[in-house]
């Protein structure tokens, strides 16, 4: 018989460690039964007022015994962060009070199959404040011994006043579209912000939490921290907060701080750490999340390995760091600020909707303003529109402003006042934004100059190729790209145009462009995210002058006869450029081949595989370190001179029509004549108004020589290939008003439909 029991025993001891080994035997659940993740965070701030007791908070937590048998399990739970007052479990039955930080456990608790027990976890504050604790299971086999640890949570009990005003605020706001930003390969990245102590929304306020966001499935070890100097290590912060893995993957991750940090005088740094441990995706490649424009103190990095010192890249266009940080205190309120909203386009006498982008840095979301427009120095009226989203505190939004041409064509500077806030003053130091008003006379449609600085020696200029194929494929004829290969010099560089053979433009790396000769953009990401965006926005603004060109061989091949159109709406002194161009161009041998850092050849040096790499670039992984493309869009000739435009400048009248000629000369350069295509070569004409921007451009296909007959009677018998309206659409029948027909030749027509 005692062997028998003793063998019963025994086999009981087994089944009870074989199941508490599983541990998915215990699970938090919350109070109405759902089961709470292993790793979540939560923030629980609900006061519960008992005369008895004391006021605390609850967890509102239980463990529940999801193992189908009797099991084991005791709580071990570290106090983070205790401000003030007292922390309390009641777990399995009696109840454990602590006064101090430290780590502690339960006793042993013995649950039935399915029972669920309350923990009775609570604070009991005496004072505004935080207590941070991490609770954990630990899963007992029948003689308490540990055999497998459960799942964990992370509790910040929180209580403040609740007349203290709280907000989100950072350099950026929430809404805005997000880029990445990265050194492509494996790295424990730094970013941080700066925050003065006199900054006028965040100087005497109160840190309560970070938020950032992380979108690479390869980080991991992420902590938030903040510091009164740029640390060398976590050592040298003040506070230092670990990220749950689980939290990471998103773009908006909310860390509470350990306690309240008050912004001190002298300012704060603030700031997160992640290491990447592989780079498989582009969000791996590029996990730094990026908005905005560039400002002092916004973005500032280092990493442990290719950006050894901290460096704030206030100028290099990268924008701000995506950090914003909960605030508390005593926050103004009605106090809104708009932005320069540029450039506004109508009809004489007509109105147009301008959005107007504005700043609420009051603590009230804006659902109404009120606002004059200044013009010649008198103000107009004041005028009331409703927002149709109400704008959060220290958020950016949209606010439809009705904007009145003149009653004559002009251009006139203006000014908008926002006056009042939700009926209330407006009480911001800068209430006023400048635009521009362009009353015109008719609206015509804009093309869109694109030249990009490349060469066949940039490794990253296959993807400024991709680029002006994308806005070739989406834009059509509105798309006139102009590929200037000026990085490698012409022994390496079959197509090199000489910096004194075009127009002096500046680029900085390659590869980058300019849209319309306006600001440095990259070719295929634009100012922040795609290329198309950027020539969406160029293309929506009408011309200030409608431009045609036309172009033929001379009877020797070696020359093109150029000849342009030029109406302008204003009157004024303009600039025209001639450019040659030619697509298809292919060759072997030195001058030929595109180098490509995107190559698997260069994967060991830049640590990005073909997974990190946007859909239409994952092709060039597969075409080696050098390939041998065919080249489009490539400048091969212009009216500049040794540096000068031999074209002269032109004194235009409005709605006159004035013809101007010029004769370019085709490259001699042995190799680059020998791969020209004679049907792939196109004709622009750039015409530049006083204030430098391009009014407009035009760009048609070189045809034939033509010798002048005796009679002199020139029948044109090329038949009309494509038709658009005025906006850009293709259609297949007359539309009335103005069409654009596009003859088979390459010519380019303006006929007007009744």
């Amino acid at each position: 018989m005692k062997k028998l029991f003793t063998l019963f025993v025994f086999s009981l001891l087994s089944m009870l460690y074989a199941v508490a080994q599983d541990s998915s035997t215990f699970q938090f659940v919350d109070k109405s039964g759902n089961a709470v993740a292993d790793g979540t965070s939560l923030t629980v701030s609900e006061l519960t007022e008992d005369e008895i007791m004391g006021n605390f908070i609850t967890t509102g937590l239980s463990v529940k015994n999801t193992s189908g048998a009797n099991a084991s399990v005791r709580i071990t739970y570290q106090i983070e962060t205790l401000d003030n007052g007292r922390f309390q479990i009641c777990f399995p039955s009696s109840c454990i009070t602590k006064t101090t930080t430290g780590s502690f456990e339960t006793n042993k608790g013995d649950m039935a199959a399915g029972e669920v027990r309350d923990l009775q976890c609570e604070w009991f504050p005496e004072a505004y404040g935080n207590c941070k604790v991490t609770l954990a299971m630990e899963v007992l086999n029948a003689l308490g011994t540990k055999v497998a640890n459960g799942p964990a949570v992370q509790v910040t009990f929180a209580y403040h006043n609740p007349d203290a005003k709280q907000g989100w605020w950072g350099y950026v706001d929430n809404d805005s579209e997000k880029s990445g930003l990265g050194v492509t390969k494996p790295d424990t990245y730094h970013c941080a912000i700066f925050i003065p102590g006199n900054h006028a929304v965040a100087g005497g306020k109160t840190i309560q939490a970070i938020r950032f966001g992380l979108l690479s499935s390869n980080a991991t070890d992420a902590k938030v921290w903040i510091a009164s100097q740029l640390p060398g290590s976590m050592s040298d912060c003040i506070q230092v907060v670990d990220v749950p893995q689980s939290e990471l993957g998103n773009s908006n991750i909310d860390v509470a701080l350990t306690s309240p940090y008050a912004i001190p005088a002298e300012g704060v740094y603030v700031g997160y750490t992640f290491t990447i441990t592989q780079v498989t995706y582009q969000e791996d490649a590029y996990p730094v999340l990026i908005t905005g424009t560039d400002a002092p103190n916004t973005l500032i990095l280092r990493t442990d390995n290719d950006v050894s010192d901290w460096t704030d890249f206030n100028g290099n266009n990268f924008g701000r760091l995506f950090l914003q940080v909960l605030l508390e205190g005593d926050f103004p309120d009605n106090l809104v600020t708009p932005l320069d909203f540029g450039s506004v386009y109508a009809l004489v006498g007509e109105r147009v909707d301008a959005e107007v982008i504005v700043t609420n840095d009051g603590i009230t979301p804006i659902s109404s303003i009120d606002y004059t427009i200044t013009t010649d120095g008198a103000a107009s009226s004041e005028q009331h529109v409703d927002v149709d989203s109400p704008i959060d505190f220290s958020s950016k939004g949209k606010v439809v402003i009705p904007i009145s041409a003149e009653t004559t064509q002009s251009i006139k500077d203006k000014m908008l006042t926002i006056t009042k806030v939700n009926g209330h003053a407006n009480e911001a130091a800068d209430k006023t934004a400048s635009f521009t008003m362009y009353s015109l006379d008719e609206i015509i449609s804009r093309n869109a100059l694109v030249e990009q600085f490349t060469g066949t020696g940039c490794g990253w200029c296959p993807r400024g190729h991709v680029g002006m194929a994308k806005m070739r494929e989406a834009f059509g004829d509105r798309f006139v790209g102009v590929a200037l290969h000026q990085y490698s010099g012409q022994s390496s560089d079959a197509m090199n145009i000489a910096n004194n053979k075009y127009a002096k433009l500046s680029f900085g790396g390659a590869p980058s462009a300019r849209i319309n000769r306006g600001e440095v953009v990259d070719p295929y990401y634009g100012l922040s995210y795609d290329i198309l965006q950027d020539m969406e926005a160029a293309l929506a603004i009408p011309a200030m002058a409608d431009v045609e060109v036309s172009g033929s061989f001379d009877e020797t091949n070696t020359k093109v006869d150029a000849k342009a159109h030029l109406r302008p709406l204003f009157d004024g002194t303009y600039k025209l450029e001639f450019v040659l161009i030619a697509d298809g161009l292919k060759g072997t041998g030195t001058g030929w081949n595109q180098t490509n850092y995107y190559s698997s050849a260069y994967a060991s040096q830049t640590g990005i595989t073909k997974n990190a790499l946007p859909d239409d670039l994952k092709y060039l992984y597969d075409l080696g370190a050098t390939f041998n493309p065919t080249f489009n869009d490539v400048a091969i000739a212009s009216s500049y001179v040794s540096g000068s435009n031999k074209v002269p400048s032109q004194s235009l009248v409005s709605g006159e029509t004035t013809e101007v000629s010029y004769t370019l000369n085709l490259p001699t350069y042995a190799k680059l004549k020998n791969a020209l295509q004679m049907d792939q070569i196109y004709v622009i004409a750039i015409l530049i108004g006083s204030d430098g921007s391009v009014a407009n451009v035009a760009k048609v296909k070189v045809t034939d020589y033509e010798p002048t007959d005796v009679s002199g009677v020139h029948t044109n018998t090329a038949a009309e290939a494509t038709r658009y309206t005025l906006d850009g659409r293709q259609v297949s029948a007359p539309q009335r008003g103005l069409n654009i027909i596009r003859l088979s030749d390459g010519t380019v027509r303006k006929v007007m439909v009744k």
